[in-house]
């Protein structure tokens, strides 16, 4: 039996996620940027990635029927935008994704949104499974931005927002990684595990460093921090997950 569009759109999305997991976890094991336990709160990390697989693809599903009863995009279609060929709407679609999810990131940061967070910073050693540790409302909060977009504002078809999804779960993988990465002069543009290392990091720095993909919005709003400018094995300053955990990961 042949496989429908979006039977075939979600085996491509499962294999870039087996096929990024599996580099990640190789490069890893042979070049770790520092040594970890990787036995240590893995029960967690596993649920975490069931969580994000599942919930992050419910919540899309909802949003976007809720957004088509509501007719809430109807009116707002940016015809010209819709025109773009496939390339090009894929990248506008990143770079205002990346903005708008740092200012959603940088909201979660306030105290009110700041439960929806926790459990993201409850992670003791970062490496590319201890990423996935995001709350329902989390995932909920960030897909609202990227499914509106998408949808709506670019008009992607099914597989160009494949492409679009998969490409956010290599970069969630990549930032998260136990690795220490030089990019040299793109550095300056484009965000590398040790960046975003240093937003997990204890002495205050968790309110920095907020963007995925590039560093200019962090640059722009007066949240970055030069990797450069702090040591490389720092503390992480995790929150415990002894308590609450079932709160921490629903984000109330």
């Amino acid at each position: 039996m042949p496989y429908t569009d979006s039977e075939k759109v979600q085996l491509f999305q499962a294999a870039v996620l087996i096929i990024v997991v599996l580099f990640f976890d190789i490069v890893e094991r042979l070049r770790p940027r520092i040594e970890i336990d990787r036995t240590r709160s893995l029960s967690i990390n596993i649920l975490a990635l069931f969580v994000v697989i599942f919930a992050g693809e419910a919540w899309k599903t909802l949003i976007k029927d809720g957004l088509n009863t509501l007719a809430l995009g109807s009116n707002i279609v940016v015809g010209s935008l819709h025109q773009l060929p496939s390339t090009a709407k894929i990248i506008l679609g990143l770079i205002i994704a990346d903005l708008c999810l740092y200012w959603v990131h940088r909201a979660m940061h306030r105290r009110v949104l700041w439960p929806t967070h926790t459990f993201h910073h409850s992670i003791e050693q970062l490496w590319w499974l201890s990423g996935s540790r995001t709350s329902l409302t989390h995932l909920l909060l960030f897909a609202l931005p990227q499914v509106y977009l998408s949808n709506y504002i670019l008009g992607l078809a099914e597989w160009e927002a494949a492409i679009a999804f998969s490409l956010g779960i290599v970069v969630n993988i990549w930032i998260h990684t136990n690795l220490f990465v030089d990019l040299g002069r793109l550095e300056w543009l484009l965000i590398t595990p040790n960046y975003h290392r240093i937003h997990h990091g204890g002495r205050g720095l968790s309110n920095m460093n907020l963007g995925f993909v590039f560093t200019i919005w962090d640059r722009m709003f007066g949240t970055y921090v030069d990797p450069r400018t702090v040591e490389k094995d720092f503390p992480l300053g995790a929150i415990s997950t002894r308590k609450g955990l079932a709160r921490m990961i629903a984000g109330f």
